[in-house]
């Protein structure tokens, strides 16, 4: 066995913790700094940020060289990307010893460029001949790494003997398990979005309000639409229906077609993540309980599915909760965009039910706290579920008593 195997074994070893524990990706390899010598590259999306990993060979490679290397990287990041921050994160590993000092050195080279430092490029050191992981640095670069287990895996390198499979592979045949390493990881993280998943509930529901709102167009009298207002008076006359008809009448052509377009992008992922029933029940108390925190709060008559269509953007918001890495590898950034200029066209524009949105957001996050996913432990359901039944008390209690 010869030391240039047991690094490269532990090279591709670290790689595959990476990927495996942190979700990155392997990308197409190319020769490290003058090394000839293999190097890793891996990378990742999270939410806005692209971040990439380096695993870089550094025997002979001065302080001065790995500066240039550091301010390199950031340069060019910053001049290629405009949308979103990008980072990278290069371990500098020496199979020969390297003093403290010189490690600090090193992680002093990290870069941050920009007013938020949205572009950056961090230098940690690696000395394999003492098991140590080097200074870790702060900031945006690192966000994210789990770095314990990988200061564990590093100081069991001086006595870890690799079995002999895993001394003779050859690069490609590393890369070729990590390809499907992380092939496997994405497929796992995607896999709640998958586009061949039917989604016959957003379908029906969808169907179901534009069929009501035709039949009220029907009526001159308007008395239809007039049965299924959110109208508090009547509430507390004990017509509670009027907590459920709202989700499914509409005023106008614009009300029902924006309301419908949004139920279209996001009921398809919810439904896909959550599954038919699930988002059903979602959906439908997620409305009632935006219709709750209307009659509590709101005097006016309203209606509309937009406490629905919240309460949608609720349960993406568990989804999150549930599975963060999924969430910010997937559709986390659009639908923290979406919520926010929601929230604000709701502060903008008069006539807008804003408690019914409020209501239904947070309704719709503690039911899909509740009901859960498929393939995934549901965490404390008992208590988003008081939660929810609290909430429903509390808005039904300053609503009767307004």
């Amino acid at each position: 066995m010869s030391e240039q195997q047991q690094f490269s074994t532990f090279l591709y070893g670290m790689a595959q913790y990476l990927i495996a524990h942190d979700d990155f990706t392997i990308l197409p390899q190319d020769a490290s700094e003058g090394q000839g010598t293999p190097q890793v590259l891996l990378a990742r999306q999270q939410f806005q940020s692209l971040q990439y990993v380096r695993l870089l060979p550094a025997d002979g490679l001065t302080v001065e060289r790995i500066q240039a290397i550091m301010e390199h990287d950031a340069k060019s990041f910053g001049e290629r990307q405009r949308s979103q921050n990008v980072y990278s994160v290069t371990f500098f590993i020496f199979s020969q010893w390297r003093s403290d000092e010189n490690m600090r050195e090193i992680a002093r080279t990290t870069q941050y460029l920009g007013y938020l430092k949205s572009i950056g490029a961090a230098a940690v050191a690696v000395d394999l001949s003492r098991g140590v992981l080097g200074e870790w640095p702060d900031g945006k670069a690192v966000r994210g790494i789990t770095v314990e287990p990988l200061r564990e895996l590093i100081a069991n390198y001086p006595n870890r003997k690799y079995p002999d499979e895993l001394l003779w592979r050859t690069s490609e045949q590393w890369e070729d398990q990590l390809v499907e390493l992380s092939e496997r990881r994405q497929e796992r993280i995607l896999s709640p979005l998958n586009e061949g998943k039917k989604t016959i509930f957003t379908i029906g529901i969808l169907a179901l309000t534009v069929l009501i709102f035709l039949i009220g167009r029907l009526d001159t009298s308007e008395q239809f639409l007039y049965n299924g207002l959110m109208v508090p008076e009547l509430i507390r006359n004990g017509e509670l229906f009027r907590l459920l008809t709202p989700v499914f009448f509409h005023y106008d052509v614009s009300h029902i077609f924006f309301n419908m377009w949004s139920l279209w992008v996001l009921g398809r992922y919810v439904e896909r993540i959550y599954g038919g029933t699930r988002f059903l029940i979602v959906y439908v108390l997620a409305g009632v309980a935006g219709c709750m925190l209307s009659f509590a709060f709101n005097d006016n008559p309203s209606l509309g599915a937009s406490g629905a269509i919240f309460g949608l953007m609720g349960a993406l918001l568990a989804f999150g909760r549930t599975d963060r890495k999924a969430f910010s590898m997937s559709i986390g950034s659009s639908v923290y965009y979406l919520l926010a200029l929601n929230l604000v066209i709701g502060f903008i524009i008069p006539r807008i039910d804003y408690w019914g949105h409020l209501g239904g957001l947070a309704g719709g996050f503690l039911i899909g706290m509740v009901v859960g996913m498929p393939g995934y432990e549901a965490k404390q359901r008992w208590l988003y579920g008081a939660g929810y039944l609290a909430f429903a008390a509390l808005t039904l209690l300053i609503g009767w008593n307004a």
